[in-house]
């Protein structure tokens, strides 16, 4: 199929457990410091629901939860940062994520990465895998983190992109959700075995791998799902 008309669209990428395997390692980072910190024994449970969310909406949320451990946002914050910034680049990439970015970088189609983790550790994980991604956009930047759309909003806009042209990959439910809220077409790659399936019967398409996501763009073209909504 020819692709000449897809030069018209963008493609958004999330980065944590879509193109790296990274969701371990931040659960990791954060179960460490709330025990380091705080004496505090999470487990995946309490884990999940800030899956794809900003380290400040974590920081808050074990703040409202845990209202008698003492805890203090900004010490919380920076000790998270601190651990996952040397922690980051571990976290390998996920089959298909960097033959997916070539096959857009090769069709020439506007292409970046919309993530809840700050621009520095996107910046980090672009540099040590040799990404072909130029253009980021954090939560970091924004005044709500995912579920609301207001990163996929700022990174539309510095793709100078409307918002109906731009189709995001997602592997979280708040990914998912923030996408479809900023009226964006979603298609979700959400990890094995999730624990909720059906929150993501909002989205667009369903895959179950970034390679299989590239399968399907090599045989319909960049207006898949676009072309189903």
């Amino acid at each position: 199929m020819s692709h000449t008309s897809d030069s018209m669209l963008a493609a958004i990428f999330d980065m944590d457990g879509l193109l790296i395997d990274s969701e371990p390692v931040w659960m990791s980072a954060e179960a460490q410091i709330m025990k380091d910190l705080y004496g505090i024994d999470l487990v995946k449970a309490d884990l999940m629901p800030f899956q794809g969310r900003s380290t400040l909406a974590f920081c808050e949320g074990m703040v409202k939860r845990f209202t008698d451990a003492g805890i203090v946002i900004e010490d919380l914050l920076s000790g998270l940062l601190d651990r996952m910034g040397q922690m980051i680049t571990t976290a390998a990439l996920l089959p298909g994520a960097e033959a997916i970015l070539h096959w857009f970088n090769d069709q020439k189609i506007p292409l970046a990465i919309a993530s809840s983790s700050p621009l520095h550790f996107i910046e980090a994980v672009v540099s040590r895998h040799h990404l072909p991604v130029h253009m980021f956009t954090s939560g970091t930047e924004v005044n709500a983190s995912k579920p609301h759309p207001a990163v996929f909003e700022l990174c539309a806009q510095r793709l100078s992109m409307p918002v109906e042209r731009c189709m995001v990959w997602e592997d979280s439910v708040n990914g998912v959700i923030a996408g479809k809220a900023a009226s964006m077409a979603v298609v979700a790659v959400p990890e094995k075995n999730h624990p909720t399936p059906e929150k993501f019967a909002i989205v667009d398409a369903r895959c179950n791998s970034l390679l299989e996501s590239l399968e399907i763009l090599k045989v319909d073209g960049f207006i898949w799902p676009i072309s189903r909504r």
